[in-house]
């Protein structure tokens, strides 16, 4: 396994091989700002999320009436990706479909993950590539990366609070068992909620977004704060472990969500599903802030 580093008079960030996961991300002060995995509660940092996001209902699928089983979050985050290029403040890693790959996904692909620097902001970027030439794709792609919470010296997990913006109404869905559960979908006028482990009681909070919103993760005790702006993200996730307990809230944005409780398990009718044309590519964006 390789680990890569990029900075710039802002922030360092380093990213390893395997999964193209982050595993740190360091400001001008050495703050640390990404939860170290511990394996006692959660053992990842920052995981991408492909060929889907979330789990399938009974972790498998159909596609042209053939089964394939396939774990939560899918098996990106799990391969060694390859290293396209690197400048001081750039990263570009890339994941090919393979024999290994192709008997539980069966889909010629090529997944860029593209890490860039400017200033006080981490943009990412998730570049699908459907290699097939006659074969429309069919897939999910995700983030999950994993803020230390707190992430100011003297403060504690509860003086933190997490806001969206703008302020609006959002669809909320509710989780049943690891998949969705669209008869229970609701609107919420306010999202924003002070940082409790509890608050994760019932898994993840996730909404349906229509337009780019900015989820904050601040404290009224530091004027020290994280920004991560969804760009054209579908929906996004906020979770953290529960019961177990650590210091961390992961803000998810997603292209691509679990199955329905009642799916009829076909990849081509799932619900959130992205469809990709014979040698087409998709774009999927976000960005993070550190203030």
């Amino acid at each position: 396994m390789e680990v890569y580093s990029i900075q710039n008079d802002f922030l360092s960030i380093k990213v390893k091989s395997s999964g193209a996961e982050i595993i740190s991300i360091q400001n001008q002060a050495n703050q640390e700002l990404i939860w170290q995995a511990d394996p006692e509660v959660w053992n990842r940092h920052a995981p991408v999320l492909f060929p889907i996001v979330g789990r399938l209902n009974g972790d498998h699928y159909y596609y042209n009436d053939q089964k394939f089983q396939m774990s939560q979050h899918g098996f990106a985050r799990d391969k060694d990706f390859e290293i396209e290029s690197q400048t001081d403040s750039k990263l570009i890693l890339s994941l090919e479909d393979d024999q290994e790959s192709y008997s539980v996904y069966p889909f010629h692909f090529k997944l860029q993950v593209i890490y860039q620097l400017v200033k006080d902001t981490l943009q990412v970027s998730y570049i699908v590539k459907n290699k097939d030439s006659e074969q429309t794709m069919y897939f999910a792609v995700g983030a999950h990366p994993g803020f230390a919470v707190p992430f100011v010296k003297g403060l504690s997990y509860e003086d933190f609070k997490v806001s969206l913006t703008p302020k609006a109404a959002r669809s909320r869905i509710s989780l049943k068992d690891a998949n969705i559960d669209l008869s229970q979908e609701k609107r919420v006028d306010n999202q924003d909620f002070n940082l409790t482990h509890e608050e994760f009681v019932d898994d993840a909070i996730i909404y349906s977004l229509s337009e780019p919103t900015v989820i904050t993760i601040s404290s009224d005790k530091t004027d020290h704060k994280i920004n991560l702006d969804t760009g054209n993200a579908k929906f996004v996730g906020i979770w953290s472990q529960y019961p177990t307990q650590g210091d961390f809230v992961c803000i998810e944005p997603w292209w691509g969500i679990a199955d329905k409780i009642d799916t009829d398990h076909q990849l081509t009718t799932k619900y959130g599903i992205n469809t990709l044309d014979p040698e087409d590519k998709f774009e999927a964006y976000y960005s993070i802030s550190f203030k």
